[in-house]
């Protein structure tokens, strides 16, 4: 079968199940399966593909038509410009997100002192590593990331070592606060935020696929914030920030627990999609 076909059989399946972009999926496994770039598809579509990777794709479109989230087929997922790692241990790394990098960045721009940051529930690494990368030229960085997962420890230290700077940020495991040891100028984290009765309401592709101890905070999805803003200040030096990823319609509630912690809340920032994503908390 030529490769042109097997991208036809993909298109027409992944229809079928109402995937969105069924072309552009099917020649994005395609590409990862024969190990090739994207666009080398175009160039090469009239070739054959063996038995062996026809099986490989087609197990894959299969997976996609189930649900499975196109991004843990392929491992990989873009966040703020640049590809990391992704598997069944981690969030998917999603736009919402990128919001806490730009704020930090705007907090420190005039900034030419050295900064410490602690990255709460690193999961794939792709906050602090996005920021040590947007920092570092311009100041020093020292950065701490924890998750209670190993393996998800295990997939941020490979995305630290794909962007090169795998001795710059030290990973270590971590039940929140319960083995972190230093203080910090700003503290970021997207803590688990759903509410537990409403993890089997979330779209399959997050359901199913997605760690549940990522996803859940509890019966009303604040447990998270409860325990950062109680144990918080202790670990930030003074006039520092604490920035946290909030759900939709918890921002008030989480900066009522925080400023009942002695927090004074800087700003609330809204995402793409005009919804209260972020919000800043200074001790």
């Amino acid at each position: 079968m030529k490769y042109y076909n097997l991208i036809k059989v993909g298109k027409n399946f992944l229809e079928k199940k109402n995937v969105l972009r069924p072309k552009y999926e099917s020649i994005l496994m395609f590409s990862k399966v024969n190990k090739i770039d994207f666009n080398d598809y175009y160039v090469n579509k009239k070739k054959k593909i063996s038995k062996r990777q026809t099986k490989i794709f087609l197990k894959k479109i299969a997976l996609r038509g189930m649900g499975k989230p196109l991004s843990k087929i392929i491992g990989k997922k873009e966040f703020y410009s640049r590809e990391f790692f992704v598997n069944s241990q981690t969030l998917d790394p999603r736009p919402e997100t990128e919001l806490i990098i730009d704020l930090v960045k705007s907090l420190k721009e005039k900034s030419t002192k050295p900064i410490k940051i602690l990255d709460l529930g690193t999961g794939s690494g792709c906050i602090i590593i996005s920021l040590y990368l947007e920092l570092y030229k311009k100041i020093s960085v020292l950065a701490d990331a924890i998750d209670i997962s190993i393996e998800a420890l295990q997939i941020a230290k490979k995305n630290a070592k794909r962007h090169n700077i795998e001795s710059k940020i030290n990973f270590f495991k971590s039940n929140w606060f319960s083995n972190v040891k230093n203080k910090f100028d700003i503290i970021v984290s997207n803590p688990p935020y759903i509410k537990r009765s409403e993890i089997i309401t979330l779209p399959p592709e997050v359901e199913k696929f997605d760690p549940k101890v990522s996803l859940c905070g509890g019966y009303d999805g604040l447990n998270a914030f409860r325990r950062i803003a109680d144990e918080g200040r202790s670990y930030l030096k003074k006039n520092g920030f604490i920035l946290v990823e909030v759900g939709n319609g918890q921002s008030k509630k989480v900066k009522k627990i925080f400023e009942l912690n002695q927090f004074n809340t800087i700003s609330v920032s809204k995402d793409l999609f005009d919804k209260e994503r972020v919000i800043i908390f200074k001790k």
